[in-house]
């Protein structure tokens, strides 16, 4: 149940910056079979979400 909350959250923030609802989902499913795996998969898409959002806050700041 928890992997499937994990797919969901992940493909909706991916096809949220991309605009593809589809793309999102397979993405989404691929980076949470990664993450479920290993705990290096789980700390290269944690940061991976962390860091798109963090860049994409500094831009913006500086676009305002």
């Amino acid at each position: 149940m928890l992997k499937s909350i994990a797919g969901a959250v992940i493909g909706e923030v991916i096809g949220r910056k991309q605009g593809h609802g589809l793309l999102g989902a397979g993405i989404g499913l691929v980076a949470t079979r990664l993450a479920t795996r290993s705990i290096p998969g789980l700390l290269l898409v944690g940061g991976a979400i962390v860091a798109k959002t963090i860049y994409d806050k500094s831009k913006e700041r500086k676009d305002a």
